[in-house]
């Protein structure tokens, strides 16, 4: 019997890949394990010309999809029930047909959009996930904002002497010194472009929609909930810089039953524009560049802040907390990336660079956030993890008297991905 040829076997492999994606897509853990080792092919398949001449082309893709979303294509074509031809999109967006042919060809190749017959399309998974609102919302602001940052990322550090990233004004300012507001910075930009921050919120909001609260993964009980006061009005969480709500909110319908009150700060403007919020958690209209107004909570909690900010920024966020926080009760929770020294994972990889070209901001690793913390008056409780593609948690408490450090013992705990946590008071 002859052995099978490579096509044969190329066939085989590709019917099994498909019976075992079907089949990972119903565990989550299983799924990206799998993409993991289906990149790894890609990249030993690829040839170095072939890897070299994909980031070449890389600007292309987003730039083809931002002309749509402006146009208001891809919004139709996902709206509509029946594929539409180029004349109908021409008519419907004042567009030139050859163009809509022309930028739509990537698109059908890379299966954000099916062809379903000459100059005719239909959306796909792609397109239509593309369209729900933190999706449209954040490749907006990122097209306007951290495009043109990376752009001329460049040349920015080539004027510093390729100097690290860690002060103001920084790449965005660089890029966008024509513009007034984005000279001083991406924030006051938002906040000058009410369309541009409707997109940034709705981008935020999505993104914390999508990934599991940390309560979910690590234990409440013994990171907060036991030794807590039992008092209703003492203060139980404070979600500092927590926009809309949505994290303190959550914490709330978790645990109804807790006494203590949530709150959530962040600045008057962003308070003021929330428009639905459970009436349990309090609103304060607060800048953590001030000191910390609520003293003595049980648990002063920052959700992806401080990697927006380089590390004098940090220092003052952190020295203003530590005020307000009692010693041997209060606690410091900080919902990040916890980098590792070596291997990155792509995602957090690539987030380091766009806060870098964004905001001054970085990622950070484990020695990184041990030096940032102990100049701040911190000593870590434990590193709480997962794996290296995700968030974890950093659980710090304020030093011992006379700056000695309490004694902690272990800093570091890895939690099981499937592992249930008991989430009861």
């Amino acid at each position: 019997m002859q052995p099978p040829t490579i096509q044969e076997r190329i066939e085989a492999f590709q019917n099994g890949l498909q019976v075992l994606t079907a089949e990972a897509a119903q565990d989550e853990n299983a799924r990206k394990e799998l993409l993991g080792i289906t990149m790894k092919a890609m990249a030993t398949l690829e040839t170095p010309a072939e890897t070299i001449l994909r980031m070449m082309h890389s600007p292309i893709v987003p730039s083809v999809l931002m002309t749509l979303i402006k146009m208001g294509a891809l919004q139709a074509i996902v709206k509509s029930k029946t594929p539409m031809t180029v004349t109908q999109l021409a008519t419907m967006t004042g567009a030139d047909e050859l163009l809509i042919v022309r930028l739509m060809r990537p698109l059908v190749a890379l299966r954000f959009f099916s062809e379903t017959d000459v100059e005719t399309y239909a959306s796909t998974p792609i397109s239509q996930m593309l369209t729900a609102p933190h999706f449209l919302g954040g490749f907006q602001f990122l097209s306007a904002g951290a495009t043109k940052s990376l752009a001329y990322l460049p040349d920015y550090l080539a004027l510093t002497g390729f100097k690290s990233v860690d002060s103001f004004p920084g790449p965005f300012e660089y890029a966008m010194r024509a513009d007034e507001f984005a000279a001083q910075g991406m924030f006051k930009w938002l906040i000058s472009d009410p369309p541009m921050l409707a997109n940034w919120n709705a981008f935020m909001s999505g993104r914390r929609g999508l990934r599991k609260q940390w309560y979910d993964t690590f234990p409440a009980d013994e990171i907060i909930l036991e030794g807590a006061s039992d008092d209703d009005d003492a203060t139980l969480l404070v979600d500092i810089g927590g926009g809309e709500g949505k994290d303190a909110e959550s914490f709330r319908a978790k645990f109804p039953d807790v006494p203590g009150r949530v709150i959530l700060q962040d600045l008057t403007d962003v308070i003021k524009n929330i428009e639905e919020l459970d009436h349990r958690v309090t609103r304060a209209g607060y800048d953590f560049f001030t000191p910390q107004p609520i003293k003595d909570a049980r648990a002063y909690y920052f959700r992806n802040i401080f990697h927006n900010w380089p590390d004098d920024d940090c220092l003052k966020i952190l020295k203003n907390t530590a005020s307000a926080m009692k010693k041997g009760y209060s606690k410091l929770l900080l919902f990040e990336w916890i980098i590792p020294e070596k291997d990155v994972p792509l995602f957090p990889a690539l987030l380091d660079i766009n806060l870098m070209a964004l905001l001054s901001g970085m990622e950070r690793t484990e020695v990184q956030w041990r030096k940032l913390l102990d100049s701040a008056g911190f000593e870590i409780v434990k590193f709480w993890k997962t794996t290296p593609d995700t968030e974890g948690m950093i659980e710090a408490v304020l030093k011992g008297e006379n700056g000695e450090p309490v004694e902690l013992g272990e800093t570091e705990h890895w939690v099981p991905v499937a592992a249930v946590v008991p989430l009861t008071r």
